[in-house]
């Protein structure tokens, strides 16, 4: 069934999801970490080449504004004014943003859907990955766990989905279209509040009022403040001078290249391969909620030739890797995450018999 039948119809599809449970990941065995046969991918997905190049992330998206802003409304001039009292507030946006701006703008560019919608995880979470509201929502667009079910986003053993800026980007986008396609078409305002409040209650809310008019639908008040935000945000962004907002810069070029990985890998060894700090590597891989990455790795860009030679070297077999062990782990886990045989890493590491200690460091061979 498609998701829009998914979604009319409220079948929620909850088989080995984090909603209570988790999923175990079955890795196969062999050379312990190899680049796949696809090597590095964009994590873009776009050719930087074909893209119009701005001075800025800011540029971009402002670029592809299409909707009306209504300005002169008194809850947008409410906002404006919010954000005006709050000027630092754009330092910690763009603290936060600078990783994921560019790859969302260029998203939203790639679907033609108005740029306003780049601006949505500032409103929704301060492009913050780890967001998580008191009522449950999750990630830079803050979606329930429910909705992340039925758009097909899995969360598995350490491994948090709505974490996923790539993975959640493109199932909010996916909502943001659905909603607007099957409900609100052309009318942008109810989609956005319907994104936040649901579509259910939005189209109650229509009825009840006798009007499909967002500005005069007697909606919740979250969802009354929730689109001139967004709205106001984006007056600021159009011309922060105005306003006498400084946008600190976000560059509008990748910063981020995505490396496929055969098999797991301890997300401090990542970092060590990467020669980036531990912090930066947990910044920019927030899915990862255990010790050890999967399938893929987000690195800065400037550090990929780095990560190659040290990944030429792992693979030749002349350099190992250190391990430290952490609660919970076992031999046969630390085997099955690395695709290294258990008697393997007892043989290099003279274990025998010997039982692992938290906090002891263990030599993991790369071949």
């Amino acid at each position: 069934m498609s998701l829009t039948g998914l979604i009319e119809n409220r079948i929620k599809r909850r088989k080995g999801m984090l909603a209570g449970g988790i999923i175990t990941l079955t890795l196969g065995v062999g050379s312990w970490l190899v680049l796949s046969e696809q090597g590095n991918v964009s994590f873009y997905g776009v050719s930087v080449e074909d893209a119009t190049s701005y001075d800025s992330a800011w540029q971009r998206v402002s670029a592809d504004f299409t909707l009306d802003h209504h300005s002169d409304d008194p809850r947008v001039q409410q906002w404006i004014s919010w954000y005006q009292a709050h000027p630092a507030m754009f330092t910690d946006y763009a603290t936060q943003a600078a990783p994921w701006m560019h790859y969302v703008a260029r998203e939203v560019e790639k679907r033609d859907l108005p740029g306003e919608l780049a601006l949505l995880p500032f409103v929704e979470s301060g492009y913050n990955p780890l967001a998580r509201s008191p009522k449950g929502p999750t990630g830079i667009w803050q979606l329930a766990s429910a909705t992340a079910d039925d758009l097909g986003l899995r969360n598995t053993l350490g491994y948090a989905a709505r974490q996923d800026v790539k993975a959640s980007t493109a199932a909010a986008l996916d909502y943001l279209e659905l909603l607007h396609r099957q409900w609100y078409h052309g009318d942008w305002e109810s989609t956005l509040a319907a994104y936040n409040a649901g579509p259910g209650r939005v189209n109650l809310a229509r009825v009840e009022s006798g009007t499909k008019d967002f500005w005069k639908t007697r909606l919740p008040q979250e969802t009354r403040n929730y689109v001139p935000k967004l709205l106001a945000l984006a007056t600021i962004v159009s011309n922060p001078e105005r306003y006498g907002i400084e946008l600190p810069h976000i560059d509008d070029a990748p910063s981020v290249v995505e490396v496929s990985l055969d098999h797991s890998l301890d997300i401090a060894s990542a970092a060590k391969l990467a020669g980036v700090s531990l912090d930066e590597i947990k910044r920019l891989n927030p899915a990862y909620v255990g010790d050890w990455v999967d399938k893929s790795l987000l690195i800065p860009s400037n550090a990929e030739q780095h990560f190659k030679q040290q990944l030429a070297t792992l693979r030749s077999g002349s350099q190992q890797l250190e391990y430290v062990v952490a609660q919970g782990d076992t031999l046969s886990v630390i085997s099955h995450h690395s695709g290294i045989p258990v008697d393997q890493i007892q043989r290099d590491n003279k274990l025998k018999d010997k039982p692992l200690k938290i906090g002891q460091t263990l030599l993991l061979a790369g071949a």
